[in-house]
């Protein structure tokens, strides 16, 4: 690294770790007034309430990112234009995309550390304050059953229970179809279906098979039964939400809801979202570099403010309006992921070359 990298590097780093710890600390203090009446009503003890904001902290940081990315590249560059270091460094023979290349490779770094955040610190510590308000605010432990599910397994069957208790993986009016194409071969119907030594067991209930001459039924008080895909965790996981699941999780979710027969469009986006939105940390510089390289002396620090809040509620009210779309089904999943990338980074490489080299 070069004295100049070093240079650009220092002045876009402080100003990116002074973005980061006021968007957090207001983000924090905001949110604390706004519940603190529900802190204090539910008698959350400080310990909680501290561990509820630790566990908010990665949330805040994977979102602030790129308003702060962008912050810092308008500030650090745009200083650098006003106090005519640009022009210096080009008369020195420094081409305008050499002067931007420490800032690109911070930025695809920075992406890289926001999608590990998002992908492992997020999904835990949203559980985590989940946990928290269901424990301080229902007075009773994170929800533990499930009604209704309906699952698909690899060898065709069709797995209903009225309920799940998730807690002690017990199930009850268990119903197990096995078809061939269409035709329905056969049927167990059980009272009570629980997890034990790996394998189901089914209690009270009978099992018929559908023949040409007709059903043949057989009841029982116990039988065991397998499926490779029906198991605790894959159940467990309906009852959390997108910002729960890591990225192999919810891949493995949506698998799930395949074999069940249903669209998994909607959690699609989401999935591609964990990729787009960390990946934006890059997109965002790259569009903002360009931008504050042509400002002068008169320029304030306060267009560049302004120009940050303008961007930014631009680029989430895009990305927010993809993601509805998506959700409901109208655009392509990765399409509604990635589109406010696309669009910001088109944007950003036309200003990038026709910036003054």
């Amino acid at each position: 690294m070069t004295i100049l990298d070093r240079y650009i590097t220092r002045k876009f780093v402080q100003i990116l770790l002074f973005a980061i710890v006021g968007f957090i600390s207001v983000f924090v203090i905001v949110d604390l007034i706004e519940n603190l009446d529900t802190f204090l009503n539910n008698h959350y003890p400080i310990k909680a309430v501290i561990d509820f904001y630790l566990n908010y902290i990665p949330f805040i940081l994977v979102l602030v990112l790129p308003v702060a990315m962008l912050i810092s590249a308008l500030f650090s560059v745009g200083n650098l234009a006003r106090q005519n270091e640009i022009v210096a460094m080009k008369a020195a023979g420094v081409s305008l995309y050499r002067i931007f290349l420490p800032l690109f490779v911070i930025a695809i770094f920075v992406s890289l550390i926001a999608m590990g955040i998002a992908n492992y610190l997020v999904p835990r510590a949203t559980e985590r304050q989940s946990d928290l308000r269901e424990q301080y605010e229902n007075n009773r432990s994170r929800q533990q059953r499930l009604d209704d599910i309906y699952i698909r397994d690899e060898q065709d069957r069709r797995i209903t229970m009225r309920y799940y208790n998730v807690l002690n993986n017990v199930g009850n009016t268990v119903s197990i179809r096995t078809f061939q194409g269409d035709t329905l071969k056969s049927r167990v119907d059980a009272k009570k279906i629980t997890w034990q030594d790996s394998l189901w067991l089914l209690q009270t209930g009978y099992e018929r098979y559908f023949t040409a001459e007709g059903e043949i039924a057989s009841p029982f008080d116990q039988r065991q039964f397998f499926s490779a895909t029906l198991l605790p965790d894959n159940i467990a996981k309906q009852l959390k939400i997108p910002e729960e699941m890591s990225y192999n999780e919810l891949k493995d979710f949506i698998k799930e809801v395949e074999r069940n027969g249903a669209d998994p469009d909607r959690w699609r986006v989401d999935l591609y979202l964990k990729i787009a939105l960390p990946f934006a940390n890059f997109i965002i510089v790259l569009f903002g570099s360009p931008l504050s390289s042509s400002q002068t002396r008169r320029s304030g620090a306060a267009k560049g403010f302004g120009i940050s809040l303008a961007v930014t509620f631009v680029y989430f009210g895009i990305l927010k309006t993809t993601q509805a779309m998506g959700h409901n089904g109208k655009i392509e999943p990765l399409l509604a992921a990635w589109f406010a990338n696309i669009v910001f980074g088109v944007i950003g490489m036309i200003v990038l070359i026709r910036a003054r080299k």
